[in-house]
C-alpha cells in the first residue's frame, strides 16, 4: 500500500480510473481532500457540455412552459408592433396600437403602463387577464393561465421591429427571456447535475459499505467505499462529457454516466469478491487440499 501511495496523485488517478481492477487497487491511497477534488473535478466534466450549450443558444422557447400566452399571438398582434424598437434597454417608435382583449385574454403594446401587475417575478399576473403579452416602456411582461408569470427587461438590444410576423414576434420573446434568465436556468442545472452526482456517490458507496456486514468483500472503511464509487464513475465521466461536447442533451449525459458508473461499480465488485475468495482459497490450503504458508 505505501508503494502504491508514493506514486504521484495524478498518476494514481489515471490508474484509478483505468480499470475496475485499478478502481480497488487505489480505491484506499486516497486523502478526503484528494476525494473531494476528484469529485468536484468529474462534476465540473459533466457540466462542461452544459456550459457549451449555454453559450451557444441566444433564445429558450418560452412556449414550452407558458403555451397558452404564445399561443395568443398572431398576425394582428404582430402588426401592432411594427415600426417599434428596442435600443439601450427601452421600447421606443411605433404608433399608437388598440389593444386586443379576448375574455381573459390580452395582447397589447401598453406606453403608458396602464395595465396593473402583482405578484412575484416567475408567479407574476396582470390584473384582470390570465393570458397576457405586453410590451410595455421598459419591460415585457407575459403571464400565463398556469400562474407563470415574467417581467422581462429588454437588456441592451438593438432590434428594429420593421414588419414582424408572428414566428418573429415568438422569437424576440424566446430572446428576451434567455438573455435575462439564463445565468438562473444555468444554476439550476449545475445544482441539478451536482445533486445527482452527489446521490448516486454516496448510495453506492453506502452500498458498498453495507456488504462489509456480510464478509463478501474486503472494504476496509467508508473512506474507500466512497473513493471506490468516484473513482469508478470517472470513465463513464469523461463518456459522457465526450458525448455531451458532440450533440449535448441533459437526460443523455446523466444516463450515459450512470449507466456507466453502475457498471464500473459491478465489475469492481465482481473483481472485489473475486480477489476475496482467492484470498480464502490460499488462506484454507487452495485446491489441492494442501496448507499454504502465509
Amino acid at each position: 500500500m505505501k508503494n502504491l501511495e508514493n506514486k504521484s496523485f495524478i498518476i494514481r488517478c489515471l490508474k484509478a480510473a483505468a480499470s475496475p481492477s485499478g478502481v480497488c487497487s487505489y480505491g484506499n491511497t486516497f486523502s478526503w481532500l484528494q476525494l473531494s477534488f476528484l469529485f468536484m473535478f468529474l462534476t465540473a466534466c459533466l457540466m462542461a457540455p452544459l456550459a457549451v450549450s449555454f453559450v451557444k443558444m441566444d433564445r429558450f422557447s418560452v412556449s414550452s412552459f407558458m403555451p397558452s400566452a404564445i399561443q395568443g399571438v398572431n398576425d394582428q398582434f404582430a402588426d401592432q408592433l411594427q415600426g417599434f424598437q428596442i435600443r439601450n434597454g427601452k421600447l421606443t417608435g411605433g404608433k399608437s396600437s388598440e389593444r386586443i382583449e379576448d375574455g381573459q385574454n390580452v395582447m397589447a403594446v401598453d406606453m403608458k403602463h396602464e395595465y396593473e401587475t402583482s405578484g412575484e417575478n416567475g408567479r407574476l399576473k396582470v390584473t384582470g387577464f390570465e393570458n397576457a403579452v405586453i410590451f410595455q416602456p421598459d419591460q415585457l411582461v407575459i403571464t400565463d393561465q398556469n400562474e407563470t408569470g415574467f417581467s422581462v427587461g429588454y437588456a441592451k438590444m438593438d432590434v428594429k421591429l420593421e414588419k414582424p410576423n408572428v414566428h418573429d414576434v415568438e422569437v424576440l420573446i424566446d430572446t428576451l427571456w434567455l438573455a435575462q434568465y439564463k445565468p438562473l436556468i444555468m444554476m439550476l442545472a449545475y445544482a441539478v447535475i451536482f445533486m445527482i452526482q452527489l446521490l448516486l456517490t454516496f448510495v453506492l458507496a453506502g452500498g458498498l459499505w453495507i456488504t462489509k456486514i456480510s464478509n463478501m468483500i474486503s472494504i476496509a472503511s467508508f473512506k474507500e467505499a466512497v473513493s471506490t464509487a468516484i473513482c469508478a464513475s470517472a470513465l463513464p465521466a469523461f463518456a459522457a462529457a465526450a458525448i455531451g461536447m458532440v450533440h449535448f442533451d441533459l437526460i443523455t449525459v446523466l444516463m450515459i454516466h450512470s449507466c456507466g458508473v453502475t457498471l464500473m461499480i459491478s465489475f469492481a465488485f465482481r473483481y472485489l469478491t473475486k480477489t476475496r475468495r482467492d484470498n480464502g482459497n490460499l488462506h484454507s490450503g487452495g485446491n489441492d487440499d494442501k496448507s499454504a504458508v502465509i
